[in-house]
């Protein structure tokens, strides 16, 4: 489905803060923490009035442990008031997009007139989760019997007694890996369909590695040169991207010699936020605001899990098909696809001829915070289409599950 854009809807400012490697340099801050600064961020470049935003509208994948509206907590943090209309947006990658889109939907329908949207992502802390029943026979224990709890404060809870064999009985998930890259379904990773692709699709380990080699270096080029500091709101003392040493860069390599979407090719856990402000035409005016983009289109599409890893190109080619039915041009010189694994990096370049892709590196160098992804696509975009002078861009990222989300967008 998609939104071809008959109302002026503005982007007026886009703000993210750096990216951080998981357990690394952002790893004191939770979700609702980086959130409030890429929404503050983007509100103050904007010089919006934040009495004036009438939603607020932010993507989040592990929700577990942040307590109850992570959204509204976030905007509330940020600035605006406790009287904000705020909702949490799940689409696992394509979270921050979709509230992007959702936001630029309602605007267009006349629900709205300014709105924020973004996502945000805490992958270091994210908690365990212990299951409710045993399942296994441990000791005393026995399976599908509940562990034996006390209360430990207002909603901390501890095994009361035999600990260690309670444990052992115990089943505990990793909250990333299992509510963020895991397809219950199926059962199966997202790993697991990537490295089907890439036998699919004839791609060697060489190949794929060649390419993650480009997204490191084009990424380490525009931190090294500054060029995401405009983009960039910094979060206490951490003003840029995490940078991976060469020495590190050169032990993930090797470990990746002969795996196709390793720690080198694919994309590596990280936090981040990332957030826009969004208004009508009539808004532009009269708060006298100064757009960066006019949207043109905005989409998803949906597929079998194990087809997601083409889902952006399919999103990106119906908003194409869409804008030149509709009289209007369907290229765009500029594109950020979500590298959520190297494997796509041909495949993008094979389907997107002529467009520069990723032009400062992606997710496999600079980190893929879930709920947040799409939203920091769109903001590295934003600000590529004006070091660069493109007219037209596209961002596009795929999801668990299989699908992608999509959005055109127009300098202004």
């Amino acid at each position: 489905m998609h939104l071809i854009l008959k109302e002026d809807v503005f982007i007026c400012s886009a703000a993210r803060t750096p990216i951080g490697r998981f357990d690394g340099n952002l790893a004191e801050f939770s979700a609702v923490d980086l959130g409030a600064v890429a929404l503050a961020a983007a509100l103050e470049r904007a010089g919006v009035d934040p009495a004036r935003v009438e939603a607020a509208t932010l993507g989040n994948v592990v929700k577990s442990g942040l307590g109850m509206a992570p959204a509204k907590a976030a905007a509330v943090k940020a600035g605006l008031p406790e009287t904000i209309v705020a909702r949490c947006v799940d689409s696992v990658c394509g979270s921050a997009l979709e509230a992007v889109n959702m936001t630029v939907e309602a605007i267009a329908a006349g629900v709205m007139q300014v709105g924020v949207a973004g996502g945000m992502e805490a992958r270091s802390q994210a908690p365990y989760l212990l299951g409710p029943k045993f399942t296994r026979n441990s000791g005393e224990f026995q399976k599908g019997k509940r562990p034996r709890m006390k209360r430990a404060g207002a909603y901390r809870w501890a095994l009361d007694g035999a600990e260690p064999e309670q444990l052992k009985a115990l089943e505990i998930k990793d909250s990333v890996s299992y509510d963020g890259l895991f397809w219950p379904t199926e059962r199966k990773f997202m790993r697991e369909y990537a490295l089907a692709f890439a036998k699919k699709q004839g791609y060697t380990v060489e190949q794929i590695n060649a390419y993650a080699e480009q997204s490191h270096r084009k990424a380490r080029l525009a931190i090294e040169s500054g060029w995401f500091v405009d983009e960039i709101a910094p979060c206490g003392d951490v003003a840029v991207d995490q940078v991976v040493s060469d020495e590190k860069l050169a032990a993930m390599r090797e470990e990746c010699a002969d795996d196709p979407a390793g720690s080198y090719n694919a994309s590596v856990p990280a936090d981040g936020a990332a957030a826009v402000v969004v208004a009508s035409g009539a808004a532009v005016k009269a708060l006298g605001l100064t757009p960066m983009a006019r949207v043109v289109a905005c989409g998803r599409v949906h597929c079998p899990a194990p087809e997601f890893l083409t889902a952006p190109v399919d999103a990106a080619n119906e908003l194409s098909e869409a804008l030149r039915a509709a009289g209007q041009p369907g290229d765009f010189p500029i594109i950020e696809a979500n590298e959520a694994f190297g494997i796509q990096l041909p495949f993008f370049e094979a389907s997107f001829p002529g467009a520069a892709i990723n032009v400062h590196g992606g997710a496999v160098a600079l980190g893929h915070p879930l709920g947040a992804a799409g939203a920091r696509l769109l903001t590295t975009l934003l600000y590529a289409m004006k070091r660069y002078d493109h007219p037209r861009g596209l961002v596009t990222l795929c999801f668990g599950g299989g699908g992608a989300v999509a959005i055109a967008v127009e300098r202004c």
